[in-house]
This record gives structure tokens, sequence and C-alpha cells, in this order.
């Protein structure tokens, strides 16, 4: 059961739009790669904007994943990609549908 979650708001430079979605795509191997991980999806809401949902069953598991490889790709490449830093939002999961 997943109670915690991420919400990352991303706002691409101009002009690095498909760089953005291709590094996205490319989180999705170090995602299934955190046992912790429940569900992670990167989205696109408009022309620059990006975003990160994760699920998480525990507290630990959000805190591996904040401290972990995608959140080191994240840090590294925030100065080439984004307009600004990626706002990070913190929430509980109120319900959930999930596979299994």
């Amino acid at each position: 059961m997943v109670t915690l979650g991420l919400f990352v708001l991303l706002e691409a430079k101009p002009g690095k739009e498909e760089e953005v979605e291709g590094f996205l795509k490319d989180g999705l191997t170090l995602a299934e790669a955190e046992p912790g991980t429940t569900a992670w999806f990167a989205i696109r809401l408009g022309t620059t904007t990006f975003a990160v949902f994760d699920a998480f069953p525990d507290e630990a598991s959000r805190e591996a994943h904040l401290t972990g490889r995608i959140a080191e790709a994240l840090t590294e490449q925030t100065p080439k990609l984004f307009a600004k830093p990626p706002a990070v939002n913190k929430l509980n999961i109120l319900a959930a549908k999930l596979p299994g």
C-alpha cells in the first residue's frame, strides 16, 4: 500500500524540451532499480512544463529515493536543462489503485 508520494514540477529551458523528455524517459531505468519506489511517472504537462510523480509505502523508501541516483542525476542536470530548480512537493496519498 502506498501512503506517501512526491510531485516534482520541472520547467525546461527554452530549446531544451526534447532533452528534458529524453532525460525523464531514461529515469525509468533508475526508478525500476529502487525497490521502495512503488510507482513512478514522468509527465509532460505542456510545451516546457514537465513533472514526476512517485509513490512509496513509507518514509524510508521516499527518503531513499530523494537521496538516490535519480535525485543525483536531477541535481547534476538542473543547470543545463531547467529554467529554475525543481519544485519538490512531498505529499500524502489518500487512496490509490495500483496493479497487483
